[in-house]
């Protein structure tokens, strides 16, 4: 998953999903390469890996996320420079977070069933963006999201290696 989020716009796109949605990034991407692992996801495993992560998102993560975007939102506190080196301590326990997260989600996804039809992996992961994105943009998701469009085509791409 690293190495996708460090892919080229991937970041950019998940940090616009996650502020128009507040989209999970660790669950949409780990779902989406679970999906294109061939590890069946559907609507209920969406919902049931959600509520799993979501007091640790909601109790731990977004409150450091909180933090860390204060601490960068008023120029007086972004000039002090033990304030940027202690915003810079918080983003490192966000992610750290994040990474944790992470560990539990992939014991989850590797826990299910393998997918039995033959869909192939681009239409899989496609498909299972579109529920993710449905499952926290709920009644909001209109359209074409090009950010989802360029992150599905990441995980292809790293999955192809």
């Amino acid at each position: 998953m690293l190495k996708l989020y460090a892919m080229p716009g991937v970041a950019q796109a998940c940090l616009e999903l996650q502020d128009r949605f507040e989209l999970d990034v660790p669950l949409f991407l780990a779902l989406l390469h679970g999906a294109g692992r061939g590890y069946r996801i559907d609507s209920e495993t969406i919902r049931a890996l959600d509520k799993a992560c979501g007091k640790w998102r909601a109790e731990v993560v977004r409150p450091l996320r909180a933090v860390r975007v204060q601490l960068k939102a008023n120029p007086w506190k972004e000039n002090h420079e033990p304030v940027v080196a202690f915003r810079e301590k918080i983003k490192a326990l966000e992610l750290e977070a994040e990474k944790l997260e992470v560990s539990v989600l992939e014991k989850a996804i590797i826990a299910l069933a393998r997918t039995e039809n033959h869909v192939d992996k681009p239409a899989r992961i496609a498909a299972v963006a579109h529920m993710v994105l449905s499952h926290f943009a709920a009644d909001n998701l209109t359209g074409e999201l090009p950010q989802a469009s360029l992150i599905v085509d990441a995980v292809r791409s790293l999955l192809r290696r």
